[in-house]
């Protein structure tokens, strides 16, 4: 299939952007580069800067250089002349290690290949303290620098989460461990912030915002006081993210808005902040948007998040739904149940974007309610199917910001159940290792992009200093 690409309304801000990159190139001495920059600033043009070449002329001045290199420099790209590897970084590395910047060694060129005359400067620096990678292609060095403005994105960011603190994503208590390892601010307020801004937002503005951005959509069950209420939810978002400075959002609904009556739900919020550059999640979960600022920003593409089910737990789902939610035994026999899930939320599959559906289409309808708090036919609510066939790579930070979860599944389905107003639709999902994988798993929300992505998002979280584990 071909790769999704995110929709944006307009140029988002700059924060909400990856960054260049910026990488100084620095030639071991005087004379002409096996490599040639020239080359390497063309192939990273869409997402680098190359500064100007430095070409060392003693120990002295490569000290001088390595530990002048100021703080907007995410990596060095060490070039050598053609001869055998004598270079300054091998004779005098100490600058490096005060520095601490790390080093990309650059596949070889035309064959782009990796240089094998570096494997030994590169396991004498790691051995050092310098982060030092030798670049296996042209493609897998682009990852790596595109992986080092996500890092550097991420230390800069921050994201709102609005609601009481009581699920196990509570951002006070588990909130830090995110800062402490990606840099990302984690900032808690009260869903009344989000509601104290209602009445200041006209309805010419509402209508206005419809007009500009209702195409994508197509408005089912919701009544029209709900949709307007829904846009005006997007709007007072909007301006406390723009407040805050922040990336991302998310709000917890079923440990606060709902169970309080409320159904001033932010689904068409989340939609139409993603259009905006934003990354969101539902109930408030910052693990779930962590884990999709990393897809995001690494690979410019769509993502969505969604509560999995296995399907091998018949008494769990149809304690929650009513129903096992099984799939039929003549399309998907007994032995591929194992690494069978259902992926479903507030009576749909999840927040799904227009442009990852097949129609390039979301509806939107009232809201969908559970199991157990039942659908009033309130609020505004988005019904979005997935590709069939599709490959997904399932993406979960774990509550420790250390440690990567990556799987390979593919959609099978979009179900709709018609008897089931708590659960109008909801995705089948084949896993690669399913039962691996909920051995290791953070929670129940998942996120998920279109595509393998399993070797992007491993040198992303390399890069990042997670421990990686691909099922």
């Amino acid at each position: 299939m071909a790769e999704t690409r995110r929709f944006l309304f307009s140029d988002p801000p700059s924060r909400l952007q990856r960054p260049f990159a910026r990488l100084q190139p620095i030639l071991a001495k005087k004379g002409q580069a096996a490599i040639d920059p020239a080359l390497i600033e063309k192939e990273v043009q869409s997402y680098a800067k190359l500064e100007p070449l430095i070409a060392i002329e003693s120990p002295e001045h490569w000290r001088s250089v390595v530990t002048g290199l100021g703080s907007g420099i995410d990596a060095i790209l060490p070039l050598s002349i053609p001869a055998y590897p004598t270079e300054v970084w091998n004779s005098h590395p100490q600058p490096l290690i005060d520095r601490g910047l790390p080093l990309i060694f650059w596949p070889l060129q035309p064959y782009d290949e990796p240089d094998f005359w570096r494997w030994s400067a590169c396991d004498l620096l790691r051995a050092l303290g310098v982060t030092t990678h030798i670049a296996q292609n042209s493609r897998h060095a682009g990852w790596l620098i595109k992986s080092y403005a996500v890092k550097r994105l991420l230390q800069n960011s921050s994201m709102v989460v609005f609601g009481e603190q009581n699920f196990p994503w509570n951002a006070h208590a588990a909130g830090p461990l995110v800062t402490a390892s990606l840099g990302t601010r984690i900032v808690v307020r009260p869903i009344a912030d989000i509601r104290s801004r209602y009445s200041s937002i006209s309805q010419d503005n509402v209508e206005r915002i419809w007009k500009e951005r209702g195409r994508r959509y197509v408005v089912k069950s919701v009544k029209p006081e709900a949709l307007h209420e829904a846009i005006r939810v997007y709007l007072a978002i909007k301006a406390i993210l723009e407040e805050e400075q922040a990336a991302a959002f998310g709000l917890n609904c079923f440990g606060d808005l709902i169970i309080q009556g409320g159904r001033d739900v932010p689904c068409l919020a989340q939609l139409l902040l993603r259009e905006d550059g934003y990354v969101t999640a539902c109930d408030g979960d910052f693990a779930a948007m962590m884990s999709m600022m990393l897809i995001t920003h690494m690979l410019d593409q769509p993502c969505m998040m969604s509560n999995m089910y296995p399907v091998s737990y018949v008494g769990a789902l149809t304690d929650h739904f009513g129903d096992p939610l099984a799939p039929p035994l003549e399309r998907y026999s007994a032995d591929r149940r194992a690494n069978l899930a259902r992926l479903a939320h507030c009576g749909y599959v999840g927040i799904v974007s227009p442009e990852m559906t097949p129609s390039g289409k979301t509806t939107l309808t009232d809201w969908g309610g559970t199991y157990e708090i039942k659908r009033d036919g309130l609020g505004c609510g988005a019904d979005g199917d997935m590709i069939p066939g599709a490959p997904v790579t399932v993406v979960e930070l774990c509550f420790d910001a250390k440690t990567l979860l990556l799987a390979q599944a593919k959609i099978c389905e979009t179900t709709r159940h018609t008897s089931m107003p708590h659960c109008e639709s909801s995705v089948l999902m084949e896993f690669r290792n399913l039962p691996d994988f909920v051995a290791n798993i953070s929670r129940e929300h998942t996120a998920l992009v279109y595509g393998d992505k399993i070797a992007e998002m491993q040198v992303l979280a390399q890069v990042l200093g997670l421990t990686i584990k691909v099922f």
